[in-house]
């Protein structure tokens, strides 16, 4: 070991006596002036259309002298990031031997080994590609800087350069950002704190997640009682210094949930210099039509809007609340909540999967399962049904004795192959079938799971963004679709239809928006939390409400249908509508007797009309006779055929 460290030296020092002169062979850029920082160009973001949504990246940097930044905070920084600062030559091949063996540990880069002066250079001169010769180029003008500029220079430099979260470059941005004072007045403690954040901005901020900020805290502190530089009893006084945050400001700026998205997907692909500063172009899904209707959409209440393209995932809107300056946690990803009635396609989808059909019969009725006692929202019992008008009204006796016969593990590996990964061993109940959870699901994986329904069995996975160019206009990543099939066209249209019902004449009927459309209502235990999640064949969107505290928010998720209804009226009032494509060996517009499941006659009463693959149609006419008039009203001529079929057919 004492060999490899006097041979990393002895080459280090031969390197450097012929770095200088060599650089025009190395290709390395000029580094004469350390305060001349290099002025990069704001990140573009766009919609699908094309349209600059926003400049959201452009730096907050304050360039202060070292002598207008607190002590604390140099020290801080040092004793964390680089304890040899002031012994090293820009290189230090001690920490390059230890971060090896640690990482050689893990089996896998753990600790990079940089000093201060080598991440000076990559972020001030080179680009941020993980490549042998801009790791070689990081160390040689590592070098030349430390025989140019002192080692307070550098140390200057470092802290107007570096980034600290929440946009702010440099130690005196920073300062202003999360603590409302300058760099030259922090505390031990606040200097702790900032000096934790170049390691994870996203991660340890405490704007994002006091509790991380503050362990990452401690850890500073405890490197600076390791260093010297203050006593314990320093450290705990600043580590007991209660949080005194600036405040975020307010940004009006449209879309913010998705924006934080595509940057927090971006950050971990390019790192946080390259995204905030790098010059880049982000063309993304999102429709900024159908973005202002959904910020529109939730009005008073707290919750989440996500819609998508249901046949490409695209993500056309996101809100992850009801006001970003009151929370900026983005509900659509983060809230995991109990489903409710929601949860029901899986149970009839496993249902057609199975061999039952839109009209089989299932009694609604009393039962009494092991103790499991369920009932209808209405408290009533509403005998006979087929599945098609079970779906329609939200039956809950109906979905759990259709689990009990299909096995509930069934319906659930069902969810899971359709994008649902929060459900547990334990969901497998009958509880299950009305959504009643360990966990719950959240937006996010709800709604991409009815895109399959929606787009004849075809699971879209979503996407934000379609293509990033960097500051030159070269193409750094174009999205390709994520998609599965995880249903049979058959089956899927076929749940689709049934699921036309709810808002037509079923619990949804306040969202119907006069255009082939499906949806389901989902409504927890005392209204916690209410959901319609519903699509045309272009645009899937799925909404909840539900305090955060998890108080009732008093609406059904027969309001939230006639919430979604509002936002898909304006965010397809300039689109034509089209009905749902069917299957060529699907038949469509059966009339069916709600109670039999057998064909309608003049004299049915209820009439439900049902789709069914080719042969499985029933032929026994309903011969009941029923009271009270015919089931063909004013808008169901009897002289228009009783079912369609397939064009294809």
């Amino acid at each position: 070991m004492r060999h490899s460290i006097r041979s990393i030296i002895i080459m280090a020092f031969v390197v450097s006596s012929l770095v200088v002169s060599g650089c025009a062979f190395w290709g390395l850029p000029e580094v004469n002036n350390l305060e001349n920082l290099k002025l990069m160009t704001a990140t573009q973001v766009f919609d699908i259309h094309g349209q600059l949504i926003s400049k959201l990246f452009e730096e907050n940097r304050i360039v202060v002298s070292i002598n207008n930044i607190s002590p604390y905070i140099q020290e801080a920084i040092i004793d964390n990031e680089d304890t040899r600062f002031y012994s090293h030559m820009g290189v230090d091949p001690i920490g390059i031997l230890r971060a090896l063996w640690i990482d050689l540990l893990h089996g896998r880069i753990v600790e990079g080994g940089s000093t201060i002066t080598q991440q000076l250079a990559k972020n001030m001169f080179l680009t941020q590609e993980q490549t042998l010769s801009r790791k070689l180029k990081e160390a040689l003008l590592a070098i030349i800087i430390e025989r140019k500029f002192s080692k307070q220079e550098i140390l200057q430099a470092y802290l107007n350069q570096i980034y600290f979260g929440e946009g702010a470059y440099g130690v005196e941005a920073a300062s202003q950002v999360y603590f409302g004072k300058h760099a030259v007045e922090l505390s031990l403690g606040e200097s702790a704190m900032l000096a934790g954040l170049p390691r994870g901005p996203n991660i340890f901020s405490p704007y994002v997640d006091k509790k991380a900020a503050l362990q990452r805290r401690q850890v500073v502190l405890e490197g600076m009682v390791k260093a010297g530089d203050i006593t314990e009893e320093e450290a705990q006084r600043a580590a007991a210094e209660p949080l005194k945050l600036a405040g975020r400001k307010k940004r009006t700026v449209q879309a913010s949930y998705f924006l934080d998205y595509i940057a927090n997907e971006l950050v971990g692909r390019y790192g946080a210099n390259r995204v905030y500063k790098g010059g880049l172009k982000v063309y993304t899904t999102l429709d900024s039509n159908v973005q202002k209707a959904a910020e529109r959409a939730l009005g008073k209440y707290q919750g989440a809007v996500l819609a998508l393209d249901p046949r490409t995932g695209y993500i056309e809107a996101m809100v992850g609340g009801r006001n970003y300056a009151e929370s900026q946690i983005n509900r659509v990803i983060t809230e995991v909540r109990q489903p409710g009635s929601a949860f029901k396609p899986f149970v009839y989808a496993t249902a057609l999967n199975r061999g039952l059909a839109a009209n089989t019969v299932i009694v609604d009725e009393p039962i009494n399962i092991d103790g499991y006692a369920p009932h209808n929202y209405d408290e009533k019992f509403h005998g006979p049904m087929i599945l098609k008008k079970a779906l329609r009204l939200s039956i809950n006796i109906v979905a759990v004795k259709l689990a009990q016969q299909l096995g509930v593990e069934h319906v659930l590996d069902l969810a899971k192959s359709m994008g649902i990964t929060t459900l547990v061993p334990g969901d497998n109940n009958l509880a299950a079938a009305l959504g009643g959870l360990t966990q719950g699901v959240n937006l996010m994986e709800l709604t991409t799971a009815y895109s399959a329904i929606a787009n004849g069995g075809i699971l879209s996975r979503p996407i934000a963004i379609l293509k990033v160019l960097d500051q030159n206009g070269q193409v750094l990543e174009e999205t390709n679709l994520h998609q599965q099939a995880v249903l049979k066209p058959e089956m899927a249209y076929i749940l689709m239809d049934m699921m036309k019902g709810v808002l037509e004449n079923g619990t949804g009927k306040a969202g119907n928006i006069g255009r082939p459309s499906a949806g389901k209502t989902g409504t927890t235990d005392n209204f916690q939390t209410a959901w319609f999640v519903g699509f045309t064949p272009d645009l899937l969107t799925g909404i909840y409400v539900g305090n955060d505290d998890h108080t009732p928010v008093g609406i059904s998720g027969a309001e939230v249908a006639g919430m979604w209804g509002t936002m898909m009226k304006q965010a397809l009032k300039d689109s034509k509508p089209v009905d749902f494509p069917v299957p060529p060996n699907v038949i469509t517009g059966v009339p069916i007797a709600a109670n039999t499941g057998k064909l309608a006659t003049p004299r049915t009463r209820e009439i439900e009309y049902c789709s069914f693959i080719k042969g499985t149609e029933p032929t026994e006419p309903d011969h009941r006779k029923e009271a009270g008039p015919p089931a063909f009203g004013p808008d169901q001529n009897k002289d228009t055929p009783r079912w369609k079929l397939s064009p294809w057919w």
